[in-house]
């Protein structure tokens, strides 16, 4: 493919040496030459990219804080890169090219997360008819980091405090009939953002996720700081009422703000989907690759059709619909 992007930056490696290389920005992933060797790599649903500042000088005597850097960082497969402009003390242009790139690259992050999430919208009521979700205050979709190459679009949500913890309920999808796992949630459980330009990824406990987008992430990690506080508080289980009370102010910050919380990807996901032959066609799994270069990205992405309503997910369960999915390259 034809990158978005492309232009000359300096590369600062991890001995503080400087070489100029080309970076190319595609849809899904960037690549550049250094000493050589082409690198290419998938923007995976958990990166982020942000400014810094270094006040070192190199070995070569090259003082860093005369350029405008910033860092991608693809966390999870434990890389990082630091590029930077070159910056001239009567103008500001170096500081405008690296506001161009963050943003662009922010913006290649945030559409390749957006593309991995069916149509949704965050709900706050129970669904009639299943149990598990009458405690239920708020749900939705997230991304979920498996391990280096595997993350999963699965279904959560949120329980209120009881005696003394409360709970986010994950499902295989919004039927909710499978639960994949329970996590707890004590008033000492860690949970905390991921620091980056636009970047919706936040973590509860051990478990990392990543929301939808920006406004989303924000909601959850509010909903899960409040329930920390009435177990703090040692506050009684709500009665019906109070967790009425609970999902009317989710939805009224929804609605008070819903056009942070649309998604803007588009149509279909930058993964193309190729059937698995290999195994039978009522055993076979939902899943798609996202693949850039040496380093690619796996998501097991529900089956729409199959978390429509209750009564599709049970027909769908019992057929089967699962298909393998191979990314397109990102150039």
């Amino acid at each position: 493919g034809v990158p978005i992007r492309e232009g000359a930056l300096w590369l600062l490696s991890a001995e503080e040496e400087l070489a100029m290389v080309t970076l190319s920005l595609y849809v899904n992933g960037f690549s550049f030459t250094h000493r050589g060797r082409e690198h290419s790599f998938s923007l995976s649903p958990f990166s982020l990219v942000r400014n810094c500042k270094f006040q070192a000088t190199t070995a070569e005597g090259i003082d860093l804080s005369n350029f405008k850097c910033f860092k991608v960082s693809l966390f999870t497969q434990g890389a990082c890169f630091y590029f930077g402009i070159k910056s001239l003390q009567d103008c500001d242009g170096g500081e405008q090219e690296r506001t161009r790139w963050v943003t662009d690259i922010s913006r290649a992050m945030r559409l390749v997360t957006q593309s991995l999430f069916p149509p949704f919208e965050i709900v706050c009521d129970p669904l009639r008819g299943v149990s598990m979700t009458h405690r239920r205050f708020m749900a939705g979709y997230l991304l979920h980091h498996d391990d280096e190459t595997i993350a999963s679009v699965l279904y959560c949500e949120l329980h209120p405090q009881n005696r003394d913890h409360g709970k986010l309920v994950v499902y295989e999808n919004d039927s909710c009939r499978v639960v994949a796992m329970e996590i707890c949630i004590t008033e000492r459980s860690t949970c905390c953002e991921k620091v980056g330009i636009s970047c919706s990824c936040f973590s509860v406990e051990d478990h990392l996720f990543s929301a939808r987008t920006l406004a989303e992430r924000k909601l959850w990690l509010r909903a899960i700081s409040n329930v920390k506080v009435k177990l703090l508080n040692r506050a009684p289980s709500p009665s019906r009422e109070e967790l009425q009370n609970y999902r009317d102010a989710v939805k009224e910050h929804i609605d008070g703000s819903k056009a942070a919380f649309q998604s803007h990807a588009p149509t279909d996901p930058l993964l193309e989907r190729l059937s698995r032959p290999s195994i039978p066609p009522d055993q076979l799994e939902l899943v798609a690759v996202a693949a850039l270069g040496p380093c690619g990205r796996a998501v097991i992405i529900p089956d729409a059709a199959a978390s429509a309503d209750t009564a599709a997910a049970d027909a769908a369960a019992a057929e089967g619909s699962p298909l393998e999915a191979r990314g397109r390259e990102g150039r």
